[in-house]
């Protein structure tokens, strides 16, 4: 259940916050710092640089301050020695310009004031009455406000003497008190069975607000995950959250989980596509399973393929929530509850099914496929629909088959490539749109397609990484004869082709190969006699193969080649291109080493005679 394992994680990670409940931490970016005798000293911004993306941004600095025991969507209901500026300047060039607005904040500063007197003559902290002397003098309260007269409606700010009120101990003990108390009224008379813990007691009438998923379509101001605010939401005449009866320490904690795991620099959140992956393991380990995905570092990913589950006793679980906003509510699109050793399971088959024949160059295996190639192989900018993410990373992560939905678009973008931001994430703008390296990750992301659904269907072999010289899937084998044309047409022409036969024909031969192979064919046989004439070895190395893979193929009733391709032929076919395109790369590559090597040899025979 996804508001246990939150409540579980606050447990685990959180424990301190729990323990003292009156208390959060928060950005604060002024201190208001005030003498001994009660007068202003100065306006102190709290200000950091931080990191973000390729910027460099000033963000407030976390204090810890007083927690509201109450909502204060309505009322007045001040914080001791923090709070929003209204609360502690009252009306300033910050207000909106309407009466209801100046009322409003004239009472809450009233409130706040009020509370600060209270706290004051209850401790007898000196720091208190300086702070007391200071709002008894208008003038130093009207220097304080144009000091901050730029400062943003909202803007949280701290008092402080010396040191900010909130570490003072009294300051503390006193607030601790004061939450108890309105926080026990809050809760009277809602009682019930606690739907995480399963004890019977107060229950919360309302839970606080989930802070961080502005930039995923949420409210500034918080979202909740549950709240029954409307007429048509109440069942039986249960008011609030009585709906879901959670007590008020069980709330509090999936709440600070949620705002903890939303936190940017956790390391715990993921953003793509306007969905938020919040991710954690029951217990700390060295191991972030979406960056297994993102980044596939390749040390790790190597160590990830040889993983052997019969040898690795991990009893760990691995949890995963992926939100989003909806105004001033949270939307889950999905949740996951895995043993982290499934988890590994999948993603090692993850990164074997993405992988596919590739010529190694100085002696080196590419890099894994990451996650962010992906998209790009989906969405000419990146950016598929949250849909296609979501099975994206299920697969990964769950192991849940890819469907035919990813493999349509991956084969219309395989055929589209061009535009977006994906000539910037792909290399050279000028480079071939179908060449090895760019085909290389569309392409396996296809095979793992077809792997997906040759497992639903019994009997049906996976295809392999490399080329398979015995298939004679008739897809498949059209697949490999259009990269022996492309070759062709590129061994008989002595300079760059404006229109090659791959940018003409591959869409239509890859859906309707009896339609496009005539043509082909009929083109092919004018290349060829170029090349018997220009390069004779050429011509009869590629005119057998072209006559071996012709041989491969079945005839049937309407041909030599097959009519219409569905989605899992077209899937073929462009795999039979990739693999015949790669092992003539790799065989090409061995035929120049295995010469120059003989040169070498050659030179230094004909040094020592010379010597």
């Amino acid at each position: 259940m996804l508001v246990q394992a939150l409540a579980e994680y606050a447990d685990h990670y959180l424990a301190d916050e729990l323990n003292d409940a009156a208390w959060e931490m928060k950005p604060v970016p002024w201190l208001l710092e005030i003498s001994r005798k009660g007068t202003f000293l100065n306006a102190t911004p709290r200000m950091k640089t931080e990191t973000r993306g390729k910027k460099q941004v000033q963000v407030p600095v976390q204090m810890t301050v007083p927690r509201s025991p109450v909502a204060r969507v309505s009322g007045h209901h001040p914080l001791l020695g923090t709070d929003f500026i209204a609360y502690v300047l009252g009306v300033g060039p910050w207000t909106l310009d309407k009466t209801t607005e100046r009322e409003k904040e004239e009472k809450h500063h009233e409130a706040f004031v009020s509370l600060m007197g209270e706290a004051a003559a209850e401790t007898g902290d000196s720091a208190l009455n300086s702070c007391t002397n200071f709002y008894a003098n208008p003038e130093q309260v009207e220097m304080a406000r144009q000091a901050l007269r730029d400062a943003k409606p909202g803007t949280l700010v701290a008092l402080s003497v010396g040191e900010p009120l909130v570490e003072r101990e009294a300051v503390r003990q006193f607030w601790r008190k004061h939450y108890q108390t309105e926080f026990a009224a809050r809760m009277e008379g809602s009682d019930g069975e606690c739907m995480i813990s399963g004890k019977f007691g107060p229950i919360a009438p309302t839970h606080e607000r989930i802070k961080g998923v502005a930039s995923l379509g949420g409210q500034a101001a918080g979202v909740a995950l549950m709240s029954f605010d409307k007429e048509a939401f109440r069942s039986y005449g249960w008011e609030q959250n009585r709906n879901s009866p959670i007590s008020p320490d069980r709330a509090l904690a999936y709440v600070l989980a949620l705002n903890d795991l939303l936190k940017l620099d956790k390391g715990r959140r993921k953003d793509i596509a306007g969905i938020g992956f919040l991710y954690w393991l029951k217990n700390p380990a060295d191991l972030d399973v979406i960056d297994v995905m993102d980044l596939a570092d390749p040390a790790q990913v190597k160590k990830l393929l040889s993983f052997d589950p019969r040898e690795d006793p991990d009893t760990n679980r691995f949890y995963m929530v992926a939100v989003s906003g909806n105004g001033g509510r949270l939307r889950v699109h999905h949740w996951a509850d895995l043993a982290l050793l499934k988890v590994k399971e999948n993603l090692r088959q993850w990164h074997q099914q993405l992988r596919v024949e590739y010529p190694r160059y100085a002696g080196e295996e590419p890099n894994p496929v990451r996650l962010w190639q992906l998209l790009y192989a989906l969405d000419r900018d990146g950016e598929p629909d949250d849909h296609t993410v979501l099975a994206l990373l299920r697969r990964g992560i769950e192991g849940l088959p890819l469907g035919y939905g990813v493999l349509s678009t991956a084969l219309t973008r395989l055929r589209h490539p061009g535009g977006g931001k994906a000539k910037d994430k792909a290399g050279d703008k000028k480079s071939d749109p179908m060449s090895l390296a760019r085909l290389r990750v569309p392409i396996g992301l296809i095979r793992m397609c077809l792997n997906d659904l040759s497992r639903q269907q019994k009997g049906r072999n996976e295809m392999s990484e490399g080329l398979d010289p015995t298939c004679t899937i008739p897809a498949y084998v059209c697949g490999r004869l259009m990269a022996e044309f492309e070759n062709l047409q590129r061994s008989s022409s002595e300079s760059e082709v404006n229109s090659s036969i791959l940018d003409r024909y591959f869409g239509l031969a890859s859906t309707y190969p009896a339609v496009a192979f005539p043509k082909i064919e009929s083109l092919a046989q004018k290349h060829l006699r170029k090349l018997r004439r220009d390069k004779p070895s050429a011509a009869y190395s590629i005119d057998g193969r072209l006559q071996e893979l012709h041989n491969l193929l079945q005839p049937s009733a309407s041909g030599a080649y097959p009519g219409r391709l569905g989605l899992e032929g077209q899937g073929l076919f462009a795999l039979g291109y990739y693999h015949q395109k790669a092992r003539s790369r790799s065989q090409a590559q061995d035929r120049k080493q295995a010469n120059e090597a003989a040169n070498e040899l050659a030179n230094e025979s004909t040094d020592q005679e010379s010597n």
